[in-house]
């Protein structure tokens, strides 16, 4: 059995935000209605108990969730070689707001068994001891450093600098050497592709995850400040990264 973990999610105009074990997972606006189930096993390093937190909050320009708002969630666990129904579900959340309520917010723990114990960022350095203006230069200088190679099509060195993270992914969805690098790929394509790396303004903002331990920037949107952009489209597609420092380095790496 290969255990893969999954959101299932149905939200009605709110602000959505799905946080597991204090990382972002997923953050959207629905302005109407919105269903789908998300995978998270890459936000699992190993076996025991993890947390996973709903919030609803008001759409954007608005103090209060309306009173049509809805979520449902849960956790589902499903065998990535049976095709099958889920095995479980667990940590479920259902909130209609039949009063005015600023927002909804809801924590729940669930058991986790995975066949793999990664360190990832357990071990690394708590960055919220540094002050902004010491951390701040050098995440900015790590991004323009990945959207200058990014430009200059650098993909060895590219492929390098992620490294940590496709490995994890891949420890994390039992990927094969050639889905790995089929992912790396499909990255390669789309930078090839695309019209402009999107630089960064000045006014992103520090995000900090994982107890202070992971780092990254975001636009306003709160999405991940390294986007492709397409002119014809007019779409822009986000790369998603963490930055750490690992114990006893005073670098940070992507993750």
């Amino acid at each position: 059995m290969r255990p893969f973990y999954s959101v299932y999610f149905n939200s009605r105009m709110c602000h959505m935000k799905i946080t597991v074990n204090g990382i972002p997972l997923l953050n959207m606006e629905v302005n109407g209605q919105c269903s789908s189930r998300y995978p998270f096993n890459n936000l699992l390093l190993e076996s025991g108990w993890a947390t996973i937190r709903y919030e609803a909050r008001p759409l954007k320009g608005e103090t209060r969730l309306r009173e049509e708002a809805f979520l449902s969630c849960k956790v589902e666990l499903y065998d990535m070689d049976s095709n099958n129904d889920p095995l479980s579900t667990m940590a479920s959340y259902e909130k209609q707001n039949d009063t005015i309520i600023p927002y909804m917010l809801h924590d729940e723990t669930f058991k986790v068994d995975v066949p793999y114990n990664l360190i990832g960022w357990k071990q690394s350095t708590q960055l919220d001891q540094f002050k902004n203006h010491q951390l701040r230069p050098q995440v900015i200088r790590k991004y323009n450093s990945i959207i200058s190679m990014m430009r200059n099509h650098d993909f060895s060195q590219y492929e390098n600098a992620f490294k940590e993270r496709e490995d994890i992914i891949s420890a994390c969805y039992y990927l094969s050497e050639y889905e790995k690098q089929d992912r790396m790929n499909a990255v390669k394509e789309a930078i090839m592709n695309c019209d402009e790396i999107v630089p960064l303004s000045g006014i992103e903002m520090l995000e900090f995850a994982a107890d202070s331990r992971l780092v990254r920037l975001v636009k306003t949107d709160h999405e991940s400040a390294l986007r492709l952009r397409s002119y014809e489209s007019r779409e822009e597609t986000t790369i998603d990264l963490w930055l750490h420092m690992k114990h006893g380095t005073h670098e940070l790496s992507i993750i």
